[in-house]
């Protein structure tokens, strides 16, 4: 019983995804579904990292997506089908009133690089880093949100 239990949870995880990237046409691999293993795909201009897991709730599956036509996403889908959001990457900078004063310009983009650079730790960690094969947009745009010295790096001319 217990291993039919077990299926029909992946296979209602496997719905979930599929139905989030139904216009590609884009499946998690059946391999990896099978065997509980962490991957990633490279399809359609997408990055999708994604890892299977177990908590108190049950089974899940952990998904990174990014494309270059919209916002990163990361979600956990759980067995019973709930689909709850995790923190992503922001998709804009900073933002703050001119009227505040450069003192408040200042602050936003210290606040903004240190979330940047909190959730890219995190996602390294959790094994959903770059590996160098994504499409060349996601890596520059990762690269540009990872930390503010990456950023100045990538943006301000070498001298």
């Amino acid at each position: 019983m217990r291993g039919i239990r077990r299926e029909r949870t992946m296979e209602r995880i496997e719905t979930i995804f599929g139905d989030m990237f139904e216009p590609w046409g884009i499946r998690l691999p059946a391999e990896a579904v099978r065997k509980r293993e962490r991957g990633q795909i490279l399809e359609q201009g997408w990055a999708i990292w994604f890892l299977f897991d177990r908590d108190e709730d049950g089974e899940f599956l952990d998904c990174y997506s990014m494309h270059r036509m919209t916002n990163d996403s990361h979600v956990r889908i759980h067995e019973d089908g709930r689909v709850t959001g995790l923190e992503a990457l922001p998709a804009i900078g900073p933002s703050w009133n001119p009227d505040d004063g450069p003192e408040a310009e200042e602050r936003a983009k210290q606040a903004y690089w240190t979330e940047c650079e909190r959730i890219s730790k995190m996602l390294e960690e959790k094994g959903f880093g770059l590996t160098g094969n994504e499409d060349p947009i996601n890596l520059a745009n990762r690269a540009l949100s990872r930390s503010r010295e990456d950023h100045r790096r990538l943006t301000e001319p070498n001298d």
